[in-house]
């Protein structure tokens, strides 16, 4: 007998069932390696070390690899209004992952936000004192609960301004880890599948590719010039589970740079993936090549939304910060709607990179 499926604004479910009381005993492994990472204990020195800027957490012996060369990580956050549903478990994928990501990139972890950049961007987070700012920037950057001017992601301008960044800064090795729905993109489905069905031939969208996929293809074009290892990579980390933004993501990283004739530098994954996944699946081919099914929803989005907002805001437990300091309260956790306006066009930002 089938299933029983409900369908909901963001996500669809096999059995929905009632989350457990912590969001760390739910079955996705980025809780479980958040589980782990809070359970550990460190000296006092090193917790007062942490908390003046230093790294005192100890590299996840599975991401050496990517501290061998010495890779940049920049984790760029789509903050346009259609995410506002997603934020409270983006903050907590987020925040997790950068503990995560301790010792690997040296200089500390860069952040970018899609809309108000110039506002939100941080640069070099380290340690607890670090990832206590990266919170700050999350909660401050949490985006508006309908559309707005200024208020939609224009995924073509951040790609653009970074990688005139990392051309003036020398090209270093990089990963951007960008956090989103999807849904800034303008391209036809059916152009894309059109390719995906028949590569060989001359079609139009690949002839006459559209500014996200120039914008794209200008880092294939600078890694291809490299051996080894993916110079520069893209993963998208995707919230929600609507068909067409899934689509959409997975023909990027199926065929974008194939139907250049690039070397592949983007891998796609939800945000349920597992975390080794996450960190070097645009990086390593055979973890890019190996698309694993990702574990089922199970739960009502709505509540499995507020379960991870009352853990950020520590007051899983009924004790923390004021209920009424969440943006997802105060507005009665009101469903958006999928954004089809065109992107704005993004203000100027500030430096990308702080090599």
């Amino acid at each position: 007998m089938n299933s029983p499926r409900t369908t909901m604004s963001h996500e669809m479910v096999d059995f929905v069932r009632e989350p457990p009381t912590s969001v760390l005993n739910l079955p996705y492994n980025i809780c479980e390696r958040r589980r782990k990472l809070e359970s550990e204990k460190r000296r006092s020195f090193a917790k007062i070390a942490s908390k003046m800027g230093k790294e005192t957490r100890r590299p996840d012996p599975n991401l050496k690899d990517i501290s061998k060369d010495r890779r940049e990580l920049v984790f760029v956050i789509d903050n346009g209004w259609t995410m506002f549903d997603h934020w409270p478990i983006l903050t907590f994928v987020v925040e997790t992952l950068a503990m995560n990501a301790a010792g690997i990139d040296k200089s500390g972890i860069d952040l970018r936000f899609t809309v108000e950049g110039s506002r939100h961007d941080a640069n070099d987070i380290v340690g607890d004192y670090g990832r206590r700012v990266l919170k700050d920037k999350l909660q401050a950057a949490w985006p508006e609960h309908k559309s707005k001017p200024n208020s939609t992601t224009d995924m073509t301008a951040m790609l653009e301004t970074i990688y005139n960044e990392w051309c003036d800064n020398h090209q270093p090795a990089t990963t951007l880890y960008v956090f989103t729905d999807g849904k800034w993109s303008t391209e036809s489905l059916a152009a894309l599948n059109l390719v995906a069905s028949n590569p060989t031939s001359p079609h139009e969208i690949i002839l006459n590719p559209p500014p996200l996929h120039k914008a794209i293809m200008a880092f294939a074009e600078q890694d291809r010039q490299r051996t080894g290892k993916r110079h520069f990579s893209i993963q998208f980390i995707r919230f929600g589970d609507d068909a067409p933004d899934i689509e959409h993501l997975q023909w990027l990283d199926d065929h974008l740079c194939e139907a250049h004739k690039y070397r592949d530098i983007i891998d796609h994954c939800s945000w349920r993936a597992t975390v080794d996944k996450i960190f070097k699946g645009s990086i390593e081919g055979f973890l890019d090549e190996k698309d694993t099914k990702d574990p089922p929803v199970q739960y009502d989005y709505k509540q499995l939304v507020e379960k991870f907002d009352q853990y950020n805001r520590g007051e899983e437990h009924g004790a923390g910060a004021d209920a009424h300091s969440s943006p997802l309260i105060r507005v009665g956790t009101q469903k958006s709607t999928v954004s089809t306006s065109s992107p704005r066009t993004m203000q100027k930002r500030l430096s990308v990179f702080s090599f």
